[in-house]
């Protein structure tokens, strides 16, 4: 080893700390008894955890550190930290320095259909790996081929980073043409940078392979996307959801409502009703909808608020719709109206049903209150999420209705808090509210409360309080 060689030896451990050195060199003795680890080496090392083990040979060889400097495919202790350090530490153009050794990397530029064949690897290694995670355990659920294929080409298609469609053919929208077509490393740089669920996936499939990060750092690599599925029996049910659909919604929900799923209304459960839909949804908090339709099209949305009877939209610009099948797709607000959830029941004038996005009568995504039937319009687009039609038809039938709360469960205290900021401080006195009332103080917020409300009854208290009012006059 030359002193340059050494220079760059020593600028590179000093990426890992000393546990992390102490491992590197473990798990190098563990590949190889000699000094040099050779392609058959890692092949028998790397087994079944990753389809790609010649690729991944020619990657170390060939990745931006170690380029140039490997002589007869022998790799030293230190090149095989360099690659570590690029592949576990690395920014997002050393990253995709890795990806595109992966995919067959010809003079700058990398095949599609190479592209997506190291995108379905690491996808199917990870659904493998991640099989383990606790969170796992508490579902019903798994992934088939098409499933894992279907994500890989929803990574791809992100941002129309690669062309979608087959000729004049009629395809789904995610759908990626893996027939030609070339990226240039600086094109997949930015589209790692943008991908990150796909990115999170390659550094947990890269860290399960070679697993020399210490633990606090590794935390946010090994974490699941899975959440724990609570309230559910799964003898009785089951979900219309696969593992890789579930990961996907969970990826998009907000940090703080990732952790545990509740299931409170499933109709191969609950039945098919309306009623029974409203009975076990309503005030239970953020929750994601899910709906299958005779077509076999999963799609639903996100919802921030807790399901109310209300005869006009409500809710916050953190909702969001979603599509699972055919294709994979988020759909966040615009910002042109704040037409987020609707809820409604049992009215003469206005649409009784659930809805979301649009307008009255022209939904994102409404299920009508006859539960049987619904619809997605969107020409061209969803005004409020900007989505497309969702289910295969504008009008569709109803097959499944999962609705999920999600997050931690509010404790009995922190319900009481809530209820108690939506009470009004002459709610709580009602012998006060009544003075104000007879010494001509009319209450301007009265003709505003919930339509639904019923007026407190008169106390005892306020009955006396009254009665004292003329002797003080």
């Amino acid at each position: 080893m030359g002193a340059g060689e050494s220079k760059k030896g020593a600028d590179i451990l000093q990426l890992f700390s000393p546990e992390e050195q102490q491992h590197i060199h473990k798990l190098f003795l563990h590949i190889v008894p000699n000094q040099s680890i050779t392609e058959p080496f890692l092949k028998k090392y790397i087994n079944n955890l990753f389809d790609l083990d010649s690729e991944v040979f020619h990657a170390i060889c060939h990745c931006r550190v170690n380029e140039g400097h490997i002589k007869d495919k022998h790799v030293t202790e230190i090149q095989f930290s360099g690659f570590l350090a690029q592949c576990l530490k690395g920014t997002y153009s050393e990253k995709a320095d890795i990806i595109c050794l992966l995919s067959g990397r010809d003079a700058g530029f990398v095949p599609v259909k190479k592209l997506y064949q190291t995108v379905h690897s690491v996808v199917k290694s990870y659904l493998q790996i991640s099989k383990s995670d606790a969170p796992c355990a508490t579902w019903k659920s798994h992934a088939t081929e098409e499933d894992i294929a279907r994500l890989s080409s929803s990574f791809l298609s992100l941002n129309k980073f690669c062309e979608v469609g087959r000729g004049g053919e009629q395809t789904s929208q995610n759908e990626v043409d893996v027939r030609g077509g070339y990226k240039s490393q600086d094109e997949v740089e930015d589209w790692i940078s943008k991908c990150h669920m796909f990115l999170k996936m390659f550094d947990r499939v890269f860290y399960h392979l070679f697993p020399v990060i210490s633990k606090d750092s590794a935390h946010n690599i090994t974490q699941s996307f899975m959440p724990t599925a609570s309230c559910v029996d799964w003898k009785k049910t089951n979900t219309i959801l696969d593992t890789l659909s579930i990961s996907y919604i969970n990826y998009h929900l907000p940090r703080e409502h990732q952790s545990v799923w509740r299931l409170l209304y499933s109709n191969c459960l609950h039945g098919d009703s309306f009623a029974q839909l409203t009975r076990y949804v309503l005030g239970k908090g953020p929750n994601v909808l899910l709906v299958k339709d005779k077509d076999g099209y999963v799609f639903g949305a996100y919802v921030s608020d807790s399901w109310e009877i209300k005869p006009s939209f409500y809710g916050s610009e953190d909702c969001f719709l979603f599509s699972l099948k055919p294709e994979y797709g988020v759909y966040t607000v615009t910002g042109y109206n704040s037409n987020y959830i609707y809820f409604n029941q049992g009215q003469e004038t206005m649409p009784n049903g659930l809805g979301l996005g649009g307008q009255l009568n022209y939904f994102g995504l409404w299920i009508d209150y006859t539960f049987n039937s619904g619809h997605s319009k969107a020409v061209p687009k969803c005004t409020t999420y900007g989505s497309p039609q969702l289910s295969k038809s504008p009008e569709f039938v109803v097959d499944s209705i999962e609705v999920w709360a999600v997050g931690p469960e509010k404790k009995k205290h922190d319900l009481d808090e809530d209820e108690e900021e939506k009470v009004s401080i002459l709610d709580k006195d009602v012998g006060a509210k009544a003075i104000l009332e007879l010494a001509g103080r009319k209450q301007h917020s009265e003709g505003i409360r919930e339509l639904e409300e019923e007026e407190a009854p008169m106390t005892e208290e306020m009955k006396k309080k009254m009665n004292t009012i003329p002797k003080m006059m």
